[in-house]
């Protein structure tokens, strides 16, 4: 059997009346022969004191670990050496907090006429077993160091007081380690355990997600007339499971003679975070590949698309189309709840339940969930979140009090479908048959895409450059369903056309975030006020993101061609707009590169549209081959031209194209035409001018003009974007 004892630092021994059996978590759980701890002066000075009688309260005194010692369940997981920082507090201030100037930040007030005596120690968990489960292990990183604490509430006034050795004694011989349901049983009203480190949280339980599909036409396909049946829509019967890593304490306290409360708290100053690698993320209940008959029946229930999931696609198919739809959710889901992690405050529990141990201890589920909890793996108390009673009960003696996997779940959360080709072939089955499935892993978003498109992209391999094909391609999709809904050749699907524009920095400085910021402003926003107070306020460094969106409803479509009168827009009102986007998007506070291409496109501008992009713009801005960089500048000044100009002549040429489609529809109405030849030859004319325009373009897909040109050009309205660094998050609207 293991002993305890307590000794001076010459190895004198301290009477304490320690009643040393498996009633205290250090015994019950000790792996090693003995358990010695060390007492300073600080400590013994007061030890025939009344706890209430030492001042200044509260007051810490140091402890040694004399030899070192292990603890564990079935075998040693926590080291505890000499090196070891060891505390004992005293605290009968009323009022006062327990947990002043811990990491940990939420209050713990002592009350009237009470005090605490607390034991807290330090460790570190053993790498050979860290994790595993039913081990001393609380969910914690292998090899991290943790802290274990153990508060013990005593009177502090009357004739029961104790004195400090006293109170001492009886920690020990009462300490607690919450392991189980038994060691949480042993806290009197008013005791407080803890045990902190860093590590992960496992969480599950069912989530509602909702597809959110953006049809677009394809410049690659025929133009079909029918209609489209796609719509919004709720994909149910998912699972969600993840861990949630970062720092954090596990509370426990005794609230009354019934009660106890279990608690799970961030670390002061810090945020937690979800990580959805490994086997985590989304499932559908019946199996994985039920998440493409979820996805076919959320956004197309109208249509049966049984003889797809059956055998329109292959295995290899099937798990790819899977596996896309699985990313594109679990991307929504991480951003969801990383929001919902983010709001929690220094003084919020992340997790926190009130447990009747009498009640939950003899119920298996109950037990099960508990005590799983206290390894870390709050999987089973979540799943039973989605059935919650009013008052917050979800198994046998067991409240959610608060949790942030309930928060989170309870917001709306959408992914992103993009249907590249569906306005082209309108059934939702026939493009997904032999279609591309990409999911872009920094947006989220899901794109089925036509197969040369799809094919295109998926031929880059280095992710910036894929990232601006997969850019430029819901650049031209974007304006190809434009110019098709415009022009009536489609029916209306009653959705907008949708595009986004994403951007990742690892090296963050103050130039990126007036990018970024610059982005925000061209797409109405923030006001270049609001950017400048941010500027002021932001210090920024590391990793960045920024997310753009922009939608546009059948009505901008058609104002993008014609004004309200119906009559074509004119080339200079695109040549404006392009100047003006483009423009938008400089900085030549911070970019020197951008100091010549803003006088082009300002001062210099009609010299430059008389020149167009060739190498005499270099006279028009007044750079020679002496000047430094010259060959870089005037080749951002050539593509800064003939991106304005190639735009603003391929938008008239397709509206020339729009106006003879509505002409020969005179009002009618497209599906009733689908047999017509005539119909089918107007429609194949435009698709070729649509072809015509984008298969000879040169722009560049670096930064945003092009989204930020059919924004301005169609009226202005409807962006949304999401800025993330280091220091600042900035969601608009």
């Amino acid at each position: 059997m293991s002993t305890f004892s307590l000794t001076d630092s010459f190895k004198n021994p301290v009477p304490v009346p320690v009643n040393w059996t498996a009633r205290s978590a250090l015994s019950k759980y000790l792996r090693s022969e003995a358990l010695h701890l060390v007492v300073f002066p600080d400590f013994l000075q007061h030890k025939d004191q009344l706890i209430s009688a030492i001042t200044p309260q509260p007051v810490t005194a140091q402890l040694k670990v004399g030899d070192q010692f292990q603890l564990g369940g079935a075998n040693p997981e926590i080291d505890v050496t000499p090196q070891a920082q060891v505390n004992v507090e005293i605290n009968a201030k009323a009022g006062s907090n327990l947990f002043d100037g811990d990491p940990f930040a939420i209050a713990a007030t002592v009350p009237p006429d009470v005090a605490y005596v607390g034991l807290k120690l330090d460790g570190s968990l053993d790498l050979d077993v860290s994790g595993t489960s039913g081990d001393l292990t609380f969910g914690f990183d292998r090899s991290s160091e943790l802290n274990l604490g153990y508060w013990r509430a005593f009177p502090a006034s009357g004739p029961n007081q104790v004195t400090l050795g006293d109170a001492f004694a009886e920690t020990i011989s009462n300490y607690v380690i919450p392991g189980d349901l038994t060691d949480l049983s042993q806290l009197r009203p008013g005791d407080i355990c803890t045990v902190s480190g860093t590590g992960s949280l496992k969480v599950s339980g069912g989530v509602q997600v909702t597809a959110s599909p953006n049809p677009l036409a394809s410049v690659n396909l025929p133009l079909n007339a029918g209609s489209i049946t796609v719509q919004e829509g709720a994909m149910a019967g998912l699972t969600v499971s993840f861990m949630i890593t970062g720092a954090y304490q596990l509370r426990v306290r005794r609230l009354d003679g019934n009660t106890i409360e279990l608690s799970f708290l961030k670390e002061k100053g810090t945020t937690l975070k979800t990580d959805l690698t490994g086997s985590g993320g989304v499932a559908a209940i019946k199996g994985e590949k039920d998440l493409i008959a979820g996805l076919l029946g959320a956004i197309d229930p109208k249509t049966d698309n049984s003889q797809l999931l059956q055998s329109g696609l292959t295995a290899d198919e099937a798990q790819t189309f899977s596996d896309a739809i699985k990313g594109a959710i679990d991307h929504s889901l991480q951003v969801s709840f990383d929001d919902s992690l983010a709001l929690i405050t220094d003084d919020q529990a992340a997790f926190q339940y009130h447990i009747d141990v009498d009640v939950a201890q003899p119920d298996p589920i109950a037990n099960e969930a508990v005590h799983r909890a206290l390894e870390g793996d709050l999987s089973n108390l979540t799943a039973l979140e989605a059935g919650m009673k009013a008052d917050g009960t979800i198994a046998a003696g067991v409240k959610v009090i608060s949790s942030v996997f309930s928060t989170a779940a309870k917001k709306e959360v959408s992914f992103k479908i993009n249907l590249l080709g569906l306005v082209n072939v309108l059934s939702l089955s026939d493009l997904v048959r032999g279609s591309k499935f990409i999911q872009d892993p920094v947006t989220g978003d899901l794109t089925i895409a036509d197969t040369a498109t799809g094919t295109q992209i998926e031929a880059i391999v280095e992710p910036p450059k894929r990232q601006e094909r997969v850019r430029q391609a819901m650049f031209e999709s974007l304006l190809v369903t434009a110019a098709y809904k415009a022009s009536g050749a489609v029916e209306s699907f009653n959705l907008t056309s949708q595009s986004f524009h994403f951007a990742l920095n690892q090296n963050t400085n103050t130039g990126v975030l007036t990018d970024y910021l610059n982005w925000l402003v061209a797409l109405n926003l923030l006001t270049a006020d609001d950017k400048q107070q941010l500027l002021g306020n932001t210090h920024v460094q590391g990793f960045s993101t920024c997310l753009l969106r922009t939608t546009l409803t059948d009505a901008q479509c058609r104002s993008m061609f014609f004004d309200e009168h119906g009559t074509l827009r004119p080339k200079t009102y695109y040549l404006e707009y392009g100047r003006r986007a483009m423009m938008a998007l400089l900085n030549d506070q911070v970019e020197p590169f951008d100091q010549y291409r803003c006088a082009l496109l300002d001062q210099q501008w009609p010299q430059a549209l008389e020149t167009g992009p060739s190498p005499q713009l270099a006279q028009v801005a007044g750079i020679s081959s002496e000047t430094p960089s010259y060959q870089a500048i005037l080749s951002q000044l050539m593509g800064d031209v003939y991106d304005i100009t190639w735009w603003a002549s391929g938008m008239v040429d397709a509206g020339n194209e729009l106006q003879s489609m509505i002409a020969f529809l005179a009002g009618r109405d497209p599906v009733s035409l689908r047999n017509d030849h005539a119909f089918a030859m107007q429609r194949g004319n435009l698709q070729k001018k649509m072809a015509k325009v984008i298969g000879g373009s040169k722009a560049r897909f670096e930064e945003p003009w092009g989204m930020v040109s059919l924004f301005l050009a169609a009226g202005s309205q409807g962006a949304s974007a999401r800025l993330t660094t280091s220091s600042l998050t900035l969601i608009k609207p």
